[in-house]
């Protein structure tokens, strides 16, 4: 090869060298490569975090799913219970299963000497007792009465039953419905059923109307009240 030649291809390749050195940096190909490194470190960097953000979704989630139980109200099925030993002393709603029957007594002998109160209802009922008394209850549920479920009004009227005026309906003046037969109802100072507790009551067919306070009770039988 002639040395005119070899200088040729030696100038080419010098101006071929100095050509790249000139290139803009953003045309080098490793340019490229950084950045395609760097935008997917970024990327993985989201992802990374992204989980956490979900896990603390899925953390509240569980939490809400672990949260404490409504604690399970006490009741005390048919049978007889003395109280004090059995069952504490207050007063409590009996929820029929049907028609119901309650009764205190003095104590365990069974005989009608040792009836204090007794009555047969249905829907429900509401009876206070005290320590060393027996209550006995057939078809019915026992609850506190702080437990006992609320009273639903159903087309504005209560139905036959035993309800607390302030509690499970407000006081005032109401219209008093027969069912159709001879119908009862009875106002009262307090749960305990007895003679004495009695402020009104009445055997009567057609309507009605009977005024009630705070504190009272409301019994009645063959019945509906006109409540809302």
């Amino acid at each position: 090869m002639h040395q005119t030649e070899l200088s040729e291809k030696y100038n080419k390749g010098v101006l071929l060298m100095s050509e790249q050195v000139k290139k803009p940096i953003w045309k080098k190909w490793w340019f490229w490569l950084i950045i395609v490194v760097v935008v997917g470190f970024m990327a993985n960097g989201g992802e990374e975090s992204n989980p956490q953000a979900t896990n603390v979704g899925s953390n509240s989630e569980v939490t809400k799913q672990q949260a404490p139980a409504q604690p399970k109200v006490e009741t005390f099925k048919s049978g007889q219970y003395k109280v004090g030993t059995d069952l504490p002393s207050g007063e409590y709603v009996v929820i029929a299963d049907g028609q119901a029957y309650l009764e205190v007594a003095k104590d365990a002998t069974g005989e009608l000497d040792s009836i204090l109160v007794n009555d047969i209802f249905i829907n429900r009922s509401i009876i206070s007792v005290s320590d060393g008394q027996f209550l006995k209850v057939q078809n019915g549920t026992i609850y506190k009465f702080k437990d006992a479920p609320k009273v639903e009004i159903k087309n504005g009227m209560l139905p036959s039953g035993m309800y607390k005026v302030g509690i499970d309906f407000p006081s005032g003046e109401y219209k008093v419905i027969s069912d159709g037969s001879d119908s009862y109802i009875e106002v009262c100072k307090s749960s305990k059923h007895t003679m004495n507790d009695i402020v009104s009551n009445d055997l009567f067919q057609g309507d009605k109307y009977i005024k009630v306070s705070d504190g009272q009770y409301l019994k009645f039988f063959n019945a509906s009240v006109k409540v809302q």
